[in-house]
């Protein structure tokens, strides 16, 4: 049996990652955008296919993604910026276009109380469910450690959490 060719292996990685990083576009930029994102980080990885490591692409693809929606953000400030009519539209960044729904107020009080690289790091470890060393590599983060990219501990963030009413237990 002979080795699968680059297509080949480009075109398993796009059948095993598409949906993850489309989902992981859509909680930052919203679905409509989300797979026009998508199709430029699979784009991107196409031409960079010399430089997959197949056996961990998966963490590489997302630092691609959050490459695109970073390029796409600021293209968009710039365009705000520069058609000052639109200045009354939300000025919200992709992390707090993440949570939409009113009862998830708490989780986006809690994102807006993070730094950003922590923000960033929460979510990788929560909705990607990439570990330490895989976050660090999305990240672009050298050494890959599995302490140099986990997410803030519990108690660095529980100050920034709202106090539970009910007293039997946690929401």
């Amino acid at each position: 049996m002979s080795e699968p060719t680059a297509n080949e292996k480009l075109g398993d990685l796009f059948a095993s990652h598409y949906v993850e990083v489309l989902a992981y576009c859509a909680r930052r930029i919203g679905r409509s955008d989300a797979e026009d994102a998508a199709a430029e980080v699979f784009a991107i990885a196409s031409r960079r296919a010399g430089d997959i490591e197949w056996s961990t692409a998966r963490p590489w693809l997302f630092g691609i993604a959050r490459g695109v929606l970073s390029n796409r953000w600021h293209r968009w400030q710039k365009a705000v910026r520069t058609f000052g009519g639109l200045a009354t539209l939300p000025m919200d960044g992709p992390d707090e276009l993440v949570v939409r729904h009113a009862e998830d107020n708490s989780v986006l009080a809690v994102l807006k109380g993070l730094r950003q690289s922590d923000r960033e790091v929460l979510m990788l470890a929560a909705w990607e469910e990439l570990t330490g060393p895989e976050i660090a590599q999305s990240l672009g983060i050298l050494g890959g450690g599995g302490g140099s990219a986990a997410p803030p501990r519990q108690g660095e963030i529980r100050h920034f959490v709202p106090k539970n009413d009910a007293a039997d237990g946690p929401r």
